[in-house]
């Protein structure tokens, strides 16, 4: 049986060039998200992989606390691959615990701010298989926060139910509502009390309110 009172949580983070101008308020507010999740209740671990062309694993299995989030923007957006390569290596170190030290929550969050447009691994086709599988064999739950794109279709494309995907302004203040709006669905998803983003949270993250 796995741990109900552990949570894993997997950030897939968007660096390719144009979150340049996004990126110290991404950096703030996913760093403040999780020092918020640090503050709750339950053990909670961090596994934090950022892409571009490349696709590079900052930390697993971290303490939020010592989590260090560090965006530097280049090269293109390899968003298949990253979300292939990304799950499938969290798979592979959650299934090697033990399984009474397995958490019982498992969240994926993915953080873009364009379209697909140099993987070289995976297909959407892939990438929907595995989140598929890992949602409905497994129960983690997913998130996909998208700019310049609608956001809803571009998950659902890829296997992301449409109550956890948000499009979002590439700008400072919706950026900043983002990780608001972040903050309060992942503490629901740990308290087993999930619900999707609001109408108004919807409109917060494109209008930066």
């Amino acid at each position: 049986m796995t741990d109900p009172n552990y949570t894993a949580l997997l950030l897939i983070i968007d660096r390719s060039g144009s979150m340049v101008t996004i990126r110290d308020e991404m950096v703030g507010g996913l760093t403040a998200m999780l020092a918020a999740q640090a503050a709750e209740q339950g053990l909670l671990t961090v596994d934090v992989v950022t892409f571009d062309n490349l696709i590079e694993v900052q930390c697993s299995m971290a303490s939020p606390e010592d989590v260090v989030i560090a965006l530097e923007p280049r090269g293109a957006t390899a968003l298949f691959d990253a979300i292939g390569l990304g799950v499938s290596g969290f798979g592979h170190t959650l299934a090697a615990l033990p399984e009474h030290a397995r958490p019982g929550v498992v969240q994926v969050v993915v953080v873009t701010d364009g379209e697909e447009n140099s993987s070289q691994e995976y297909t959407a086709d892939a990438v929907r298989a595995i989140v598929t599988e890992q949602t409905e064999r497994y129960g983690w739950d997913f998130v996909f926060l998208g700019a310049n794109q609608n956001a809803v279709l571009t998950g659902a494309h890829l296997g992301f139910e449409a109550d956890s995907s948000l499009t979002y302004a590439a700008d400072g203040l919706a950026v900043d509502a983002v990780s608001a709006t972040l903050t309060r669905y992942v503490s629901d998803v740990r308290k087993s009390a999930k619900r999707g983003f609001t109408s108004e949270e919807r409109r917060d993250a494109v209008d930066g309110k």
